[in-house]
């Protein structure tokens, strides 16, 4: 919940998140967006996840 709120503080477009099988593993889904603008939010998300 904080992070996603960090990247919708960051600018970054959050389209979703996903629970995977095992416990704990969650994905989310950047966008949308156009061109090389997904790549920089996708950079600016992984850096904020450290």
């Amino acid at each position: 919940d904080a992070y996603y709120k960090a990247c919708l503080y960051a600018g970054i477009n959050i389209s979703g998140t996903n629970g995977e099988v095992m416990p704990g593993q969650w994905e989310f889904l950047v966008g949308p967006s156009v061109g090389i603008v997904a790549a920089d939010h996708l950079w600016c998300a992984r850096y904020l996840l450290v």
